[in-house]
């Protein structure tokens, strides 16, 4: 491959490819020169070590044989031995110790050395030879050494000559002299064999050092070359990253959706869109946890489901597209801090998509797109189609309803409006104040509710009833204040309103149709300051009707049907004397009238098949009769033929919502129990619906009876009936109000 084909083929190689090449070369270079190098170079110190023992040695022979010389020439001359001796003693011992680490020590080179001479080993070649040619020299050489006396004599006669000893030692170093002359030389050539061949490996071992430094100098050239390339590689791609990664700051800094990669661990990366920071309104999104980025915004149980729906993506078992569809965060609303202590409510989409990389979840890819604008147009779109259905259902209800019927709820309910409004107007400054003035606009919503829901006027109902939610709210609280009514206006306002549109088109049907009822009703919304409790109140005009209450069995028969069905029983009416209730006591007696028949169905009339079990035809029958007791008044029973009540039901539950104690329950008696059906807020229906569960019906009651000071009264069998009664004063001569059982 020549240069210009490696440099064209480099760059085209990935990172894992670059990095698998430089291991490869590097591989390559430690095993042709560095292994190769520092072997050859252990074999240069070897044989330099072993050639220098080998140089230690060759003295010896020399020595030793010089030594023996000088001390028979001594001993000729009668000369002093010693000396000799202890150098002829340390050259052997030297030697002697020398030769077995000599033969011992085989270095690599030695080996070399035995193969290029044919030898199978140093040892078989030299080491017989020299263990058998210094064993010789050793036996000659013993007896002179082991010498330890006097080798002369002296006597006046002859002088100084040798004695006995001295004669032996003189013939030691005889033979051992002359078996040196063959041993020693040939112990000199076979260190001089060895020295050269170890001189010949120290010459090949080089010449092959400097062949594998050639080697290394030209693998380190391409080494170099390939450093060059790569680097000239990387930094093209560097900038090449560069630039995406610019293209990529451009993209996330335009782009106007949310967009950042979540980890398996729900963690956000560093790198996300700048739409981002202006959405959420925070700078510290890297690194952020998905679960804070969303917590204080939704709802918890929003959040918790958010965070199970993004752990399933990282199943690979789940199908993403399908569970798509159960997205939390579709559409979902979020409350952000808009400054000054206030939160904007917006409408986020958050779109998740799986992000693979050679077939692995690495990363959820997370789109956030602001669709308040979209929400809030279909909102008003859906508004509009709602108000506009409203006014077709209201006036298809309209033109089913008694003219009569109608009258007498518009004026009825133009009055209830004046009572709320009046009651909003009411200074109240504490708790108890404040107390009354909700259990007041309680009956009155609830009034207006139940008469509503009598003539079938759905839409005044459903409002009248998102009114008494409100309520509901402020009753549960724990304490009250004048700003707590404030949110009350925008409802009673919606109340009006629609109150107003469906008078107006009463008016206009009855400039169409020739009918002898006239009816105008301008309800006008009521305006609440802020500074205090009061609601200021303008006209809200006279209500015109002529009418009586002929139509009020209708309007009962009508109810009960709506009710029974919708909580699955069979009820009807029968009515007696309604026709004769007197004009004043039309509204008292149609309101008490409204409530007893909705509390007979859903609380006294058994489900059919209750009833049957009972004994009972399934059909149940709610009974009305009005009666005139004369200068005593007037009496209105309303009886069912239910389930009747049960005193200690009524006591558990007035036990368990705090109206009674324990030490109190078991001394009341059934007059005691039986009033507390009439304290506001309490019921024996576990789930409020729009027909009972507030604890109002029974109230609205009790306070209708105190306004014209008469009395209600219970009687109930246990599984045969209920008979709620009432007694009304004689015109014009109210009487105090009791509740008896």
């Amino acid at each position: 491959m020549s240069f210009r084909s490696l440099k064209s083929f480099i760059p085209t190689l990935s990172p894992e490819g670059l990095a698998v090449l430089v291991v490869i070369l590097g591989i390559s270079f430690v095993a042709t020169v560095l292994i190769p190098g520092i072997k050859l170079a252990g074999e240069l110190v070897e044989s330099s070590t072993a050639l220098k023992l080998v140089a230690d040695q060759q003295r010896y022979p020399i020595v030793i044989q010089s030594s023996l010389e000088i001390m028979r020439d001594r001993l000729n001359s009668r000369g002093y031995l010693q000396e000799s001796v202890e150098q002829l003693r340390d050259a052997i011992k030297k030697l002697d110790g020398a030769l077995p680490l000599l033969i011992a020590a085989r270095p690599a080179s030695w080996f070399a050395l035995a193969s290029d001479t044919g030898a199978d080993s140093i040892a078989g070649q030299h080491a017989a030879q020299l263990r058998d040619l210094w064993a010789r020299e050793l036996s000659a050489l013993k007896p002179v050494v082991d010498f330890n006396g006097v080798p002369y004599r002296d006597s006046e006669s002859t002088g100084t000559a040798l004695n006995d000893s001295g004669r032996e030692l003189e013939r030691d170093i005889g033979v051992a002299i002359r078996t040196g002359r063959h041993a020693l030389p040939a112990l000199d050539e076979q260190f001089a064999s060895i020295g050269t061949g170890l001189q010949s490996s120290n010459a090949r071992a080089a010449k092959e050092l400097r062949l594998v430094m050639f080697v290394g100098l030209l693998i380190a050239g391409v080494l170099v070359l390939l450093v060059m390339l790569l680097i000239s590689a990387r930094r093209r791609q560097d900038a090449s990253l560069r630039e995406a990664r610019q293209q990529t700051t451009d993209i996330l800094r335009t782009v106007t959706d949310g967009l950042f990669l979540l980890d398996k661990n729900l963690i956000i990366g560093s790198t996300f869109s700048s739409a981002l920071e202006t959405m959420f309104q925070r700078k510290d999104i890297a690194g952020l946890e998905f679960e804070s980025l969303l917590k204080n915004i939704v709802t918890e149980k929003t959040l918790a489901t958010a965070l199970k729906f993004v752990k399933i993506l990282w199943s690979e078992r789940t199908n993403e597209k399908l569970v798509k569809s159960i997205n939390p965060l579709g559409e979902v609303e979020v409350h952000l801090d808009g400054g000054h202590g206030k939160l904007d409510k917006r409408y986020l989409q958050f779109e998740f998509h799986r992000v693979r990389v050679d077939g692995k979840i690495t990363h959820i890819l997370v789109s956030v797109s602001d669709v308040s604008t979209r929400v809030e147009l279909a909102r008003e779109l859906q508004n509009s189609q709602n108000q506009a259905q409203a006014q077709v259902d209201t006036l298809l209800g309209i033109l089913h309803i008694d003219p009569v019927q109608l009258a007498s709820f518009l004026s009825d309910s133009n009055a209830a409006m004046k009572m709320i409004n009046a009651v909003l107007r009411e200074p109240a400054r504490e708790e108890s104040a404040f107390r009354r003035k909700l259990d007041t606009l309680f009956r009155q919503a609830h009034s207006v509710k139940g008469e509503a829901s009598a003539l079938g006027l759905s839409s005044i109902e459903s409002r009248a009833h998102s009114f008494e939610d409100d309520l509901k709210a402020l009753r549960e609280k724990p304490g009250l204040s004048g700003n707590d009514f404030l949110p009350l206006v925008i409802k009673l306002d919606d109340l009006l309103t629609h109150l107003q549109s469906v008078s107006d088109l009463v008016a206009r049907l009855s400039k169409l149709q020739a009918s002898p009822t006239e009816v105008a009703y301008s309800p006008a919304p009521a305006a609440f300051s802020p500074d205090s409790t009061d609601v200021v109140d303008t006209d809200a005009g006279t209500p015109m009707f002529s009418a009586s209450d002929a139509g009020l069995q209708a309007t009962l028969e009508q109810l009960a049907a709506r009710v029974a069905a919708e909580h699955d029983k069979e009820a009807g009416v029968q009515c007696e004397d309604l026709e004769t209730v007197p004009e004043e006591y039309r509204r008292v007696v149609k309101d008490i009238a409204i409530q007893a028949v909705r509390n007979a169905i859903v609380h006294g009339i058994e489900p059919a098949s209750a009833r049957r079990a009972a004994g009972k035809p399934p059909r149940g029958v709610v009974r009305l009769v009005f009666k005139s007791l004369g200068e005593a008044g007037y009496k209105l029973s309303v009886e069912d033929d239910g389930r009747g009540l049960e005193t200690e039901r009524i006591k558990e539950v007035a036990l368990k919502k705090g109206f009674i104690t324990a030490e109190q329950a078991p001394h009341l008696d059934a007059k005691q129990t039986f009033s507390l059906l009439f304290l506001p807020g309490f019921s024996t229906v576990e789930n409020a619906s729009k027909d009972a569960g507030r604890g109002v019906g029974m109230n609205l009651i009790s306070d209708i009876m105190h306004q014209v000071g008469g009395r209600v009264g219970v009687a109930t069998a246990v599984g045969r009936f209920t008979r709620l009664t009432v007694t009304l004063p004689p015109r014009g001569k109210p009487v105090a109000n009791t509740a008896a059982a």
